[in-house]
């Protein structure tokens, strides 16, 4: 179920920006937990998160097995520190993808679209919403998501959710030292179904998926040795979870809100 990662990842669920130099360089595949929109040329560090990321007691995540629809909306926000203090940006985007043999695969849909905006098929038969020069914030959702699709090798359907959006406040964690422990936190996070906490350091990463009724999480020193040091992110994302059965077919609607903050890692 190795391609599954593409669902969790995006859960990703999780779009935040990642490592950027002058010349714009991240990661440049939507898919990944570290997309940096940004981004102008891939530097090779897209992360995508593994369907068996640790998970706490009380956490959930969807089950995709047998022939299954992924249709993800995605709201993120971004806090980087600048001479001004913090700054938000906000942008939002969507993933679709669907499988008839447990996520070893993807197959055609035809022509997909979010509350009427269509996204772009890609090679392995995924669907992404590019935000562009002319879009540059993306989609706006509302409290209910629509889904179309007009039918290729998977069949035509549509559907929707108004399970809403979870609340994840800005990130109050400072920067990391691999040499102790690191809670990761924000304000609050509300109306979440479980959360994903993670750190991305420069070469390494570390993930886990925990009740939505968690306020935060420690990471310890020896979770975190690996990170590599210098310039990184945390993510705290919340994630909403709807399951709808057309056909004899699961279609797993999510909605989630990424929340990013750039970070340094330190010994």
């Amino acid at each position: 179920m190795k391609n599954t990662k593409i669902i969790i990842s995006s859960l990703t669920l999780v779009f935040g920006l990642g490592l950027s130099s002058c010349k714009k360089e991240g990661c440049t595949d939507p898919t990944a937990t570290n997309y940096n929109a940004e981004a102008e040329k891939d530097d090779g560090s897209c992360i995508v998160a593994d369907p068996n990321t640790p998970s706490s007691p009380g956490s959930f995540t969807p089950n995709f097995s047998g022939e299954f629809a992924g249709l993800i909306a995605i709201k993120t926000m971004t806090t980087t520190d600048t001479p001004i203090g913090p700054v938000d940006t906000e942008f939002g985007t969507a993933v679709a993808v669907f499988s008839e043999n447990s996520g070893a695969s993807f197959v055609s849909a035809g022509t997909v679209s979010v509350d009427g905006e269509s996204l772009s098929a890609q090679n392995n038969n995924s669907y992404i919403y590019m935000v562009g020069i002319t879009n540059p914030t993306g989609l706006t959702f509302g409290s209910t998501v629509d889904w179309e699709g007009t039918g290729s090798t998977w069949e035509s359907f549509s559907t929707s959710t108004n399970q809403g959006f979870s609340t994840v406040n800005a990130i109050t964690s400072g920067d990391v030292s691999v040499s102790s422990d690191y809670t990761l936190t924000s304000g609050s996070v509300a109306n979440a179904d479980s959360i994903l906490y993670a750190v991305y350091g420069s070469s390494g990463d570390k993930l886990v998926i925990v009740g939505g009724n968690n306020t935060s999480y420690t990471f310890t020193a020896a979770e975190l040795a690996n990170l590599g040091q210098g310039s990184g992110y945390a993510q705290v994302v919340g994630l909403n979870y709807d399951k709808k059965v057309i056909g004899a077919k699961d279609y797993w609607l999510i909605n989630e809100t990424v929340r990013t903050k750039s970070i340094n890692v330190t010994q």
